[in-house]
């Protein structure tokens, strides 16, 4: 019988004394996710259907947090990891200065760590500023004196009261005129709540919100029309009464978004807030 045709083998590794450091073609083959595969019917088979391990990352020290400063016009930008457990952003003091911004306070906003048994949580606190800080949020309740942004406007809303308001600069369409009543009958304007713009800390236009429905936007049909903000989308937000009379704000999915003025908020993955005219990205655990 003719000797079987044995293909030739590939030579063993060759031993190597000492310690060899892996590459880095090595530790990216390495670190692609692989998907396990599921034992067959029957079958013994080591391993199989066990999920790969988890990316490395501390688990004893505490995480460090990502902030992006966006570059104007931009949602990304200089990137900052923050490891301390207090960095403070402002005009003139603090750890991330923004000389430039004359409506960010000497020392506007706080980040803060605080550890809660073996987790960690963020806090970001407007230091009392004149100016505030502002989150980007899709909904929001509106309580009475709450402010918020929409495209290049920042407004306040008043709730209902029954005092006699301030002069009334806008009507929207189809509220009607108020007729003269007796005292102590009917309804006052003031009994309606109210949008204010503020401009450069000084009150402009007074909406009142006669119906359940308002818009702000640059279509001439919205109540509160900006056509000459570039910022603003044709219907940027709406602010509604829902069934029970609370009044809400909603980003209607512009990509400049509804931002609204809160003194702190915890962060539990990310969100994007604003000082001054500077917004921020900020990611728990980069």
């Amino acid at each position: 019988m003719p000797p079987t045709s044995v293909p030739p083998q590939p030579p063993p590794d060759e031993e190597r004394p000492g310690t060899l450091l892996e590459t880095d073609e090595e530790i990216r083959k390495a670190q692609k996710a692989v998907k396990p595969v599921p034992a067959a019917a029957g079958a013994k088979r080591p391993f199989a259907g066990r999920p790969p391990a988890n990316p490395y990352r501390p688990t004893a020290r505490a995480p460090v947090a990502l902030l992006t400063v966006c570059d104007d016009g931009k949602s990304d930008g200089e990137v900052l990891r923050i490891r301390a457990e207090r960095f403070v952003i402002g005009r003139l003091e603090g750890d991330f200065l923004l000389p430039h911004d004359d409506s960010i306070s000497a020392r506007h906003l706080e980040i803060s760590r605080h550890r809660l048994g073996d987790r960690y949580r963020w806090v970001i606190t407007d230091l009392q500023t004149t100016n505030g800080l502002f989150i980007r949020v899709s909904r929001t309740i509106l309580a009475d004196r709450a402010e918020f942004l929409a495209g290049g406007g920042r407004y306040r809303f008043e709730a209902a009261s029954p005092a006699i308001p301030e002069t009334v600069d806008h009507l929207p369409p189809g509220a009607g005129k108020v007729a003269t009543r007796h005292l102590g009958g009917g309804v006052s304007p003031g009994q309606y709540a109210t949008l204010v713009e503020l401009v450069r800390g000084d009150t402009g236009a007074r909406v009142p919100l006669t119906g359940t429905e308002c818009w702000i936007g640059s279509d001439s049909a919205c109540a509160v029309c900006r056509p000459e903000d570039p910022f603003v989308e044709p219907r940027h937000v709406r602010v509604f009464r829902d069934a029970k009379g609370a009044w809400h704000a909603q980003n209607n999915k512009s990509a400049n978004g509804l931002w609204y003025r809160v003194p702190q908020i915890t962060v539990e993955e990310g969100c994007l807030f604003q000082i001054g005219e500077q917004r921020f990205r900020f990611k728990v655990g980069g």
